[in-house]
């Protein structure tokens, strides 16, 4: 009987062992090496898809920008659209203004990236490189050829808040933000029916094409819109950084930011535990584009903005289509900041949104940043920056 009862055991956790038994380092590296350059891998796409969204992963990344510019630079793509999530489409006519001009005008974007949703103003160099980049690729094209840059964001109109209750209701109108973005590109690219190609150059939420909650209901972010309403039509692609892990929601003290990272409790971390990591590292680090179906790194399970109320059996593939590594998290950075946009009128301009944003809350604030006045706290923060490592992975 003792026998038969070890016997029985043996098999348990034998059974249980190879039922847990999940992707080796080796399986994630064949993957790896059987990937293709990045550029060859988006171009690869484009032949059978008309969008790619990109996920920088964070707004302020240098390197998918520095990817971008090389991509567009690229004379095997006839990429038309570059579409851009944070510039509100009430800017357009400047963006325009700027890539027909004759000369190089940065003076011309000025509003272009004093009208965000934060208020402060949009400052980091990697998006006003990329314009910079682009208006120099345009000079040798005919006007057909020309690259367009499409705003698609909803638009915020500084002129018309004057309480915090005013901006309160502005971030509400934001509930229907990805519907929004989408309807502009896809009224843009005439709803597929061209062969047009274009890329749309966005954060983690908005480019997930497929995330559904714990209740099997689509999150119906952008890229889901696109996915569910024109099937293979779009690519999704992951750009390899640090990832957002949620591990609880908390209630916000004071004011709501636009991003909403006030009120989750949340770590940034590498996935996998590095395994991901380690599998580039086995490559020599070389950049590297795949696709996420039918492989390890697509069946990890999903981490990011929607996973505490994910359907448990969400993956990464559910999340994206493929995935692109340019370099090891140690060797990434954050963008550079301009000082450009700050001229005299936009200093006064920025105190005064200062003022509504922080309501009764300015003595803290002034504190918080240790100046005495919002003009001291302008003077000091609103300057040129260098770009630095990113040291959300501590190696």
């Amino acid at each position: 009987m003792q026998l038969l009862t070890n016997f029985k055991l043996a098999l348990l956790l034998l059974s249980l062992s190879l039922f847990s038994k999940g992707p080796t380092l080796k399986d994630y590296l064949n993957v790896v090496k059987n990937g293709t350059e990045p550029i060859a891998f988006v171009e690869k796409q484009l032949k059978t898809h008309d969008l790619i969204i990109f996920d920088d992963a964070l707004h302020n990344a240098v390197e998918p920008f520095e990817f971008y510019e090389r991509l567009l630079s690229s004379k095997n793509n006839n990429i038309e659209y570059v579409f851009i999530e944070v510039f509100g489409i009430n800017t357009q006519p400047q963006i325009d203004a700027f890539l027909k001009s004759s000369t190089k005008e940065f003076s011309l974007l000025e509003n272009v990236f004093q009208n965000e949703f934060s208020g402060y103003g949009w400052r980091y160099q990697t998006y006003l490189d990329l314009l910079s980049t682009i208006w120099d690729l345009n000079q040798s094209k005919t006007e057909q050829q020309k690259i367009k840059v499409t705003a698609v964001d909803q638009p915020i109109y500084w002129e018309g808040i004057h309480t915090r209750e005013d901006y309160n209701l502005f971030q509400k109108s934001l509930t229907g933000r990805d519907y929004f973005m989408y309807k502009t590109i896809v009224s843009k690219m005439n709803k597929f029916k061209d062969n047009t190609k274009g890329i749309f150059l966005t954060n983690t939420r908005h480019a997930y094409k497929h995330i559904k909650n714990s209740s099997g209901v689509n999150y119906w972010n952008c890229g889901t819109f696109f996915n569910q309403w024109h099937p293979n039509k779009t690519y999704s692609i992951r750009i390899h950084n640090a990832i957002l892990s949620i591990t609880g929601e908390k209630t916000s003290k004071g004011n709501n930011s636009t991003q909403g990272l006030d009120k989750i409790s949340y770590k940034w971390i590498q996935m996998e535990n590095g395994i991901w990591d380690e599998a580039f590292q086995k490559n020599d680090n070389k950049a590297v584009g795949f696709s996420l179906k039918d492989n390890a790194f697509g069946n990890a399970t999903y981490t990011g903005n929607h996973m505490l109320k994910a359907a448990k059996e969400q993956t990464m593939y559910d999340a994206y289509d493929g995935l692109i590594f340019l370099a090891p998290l140690n060797e990434l950075h954050f963008s550079a900041k301009f000082d450009f946009i700050y001229t005299p009128e936009f200093k006064k301009e920025l105190k005064r949104r200062i003022e509504i944003l922080e309501g009764d809350n300015i003595k803290g604030f002034l504190s918080d940043n240790n100046v005495k006045s919002i003009e001291e706290f302008i003077d000091n923060e609103f300057i040129i920056h260098p770009k630095v490592k990113n040291s959300l992975i501590k190696h």
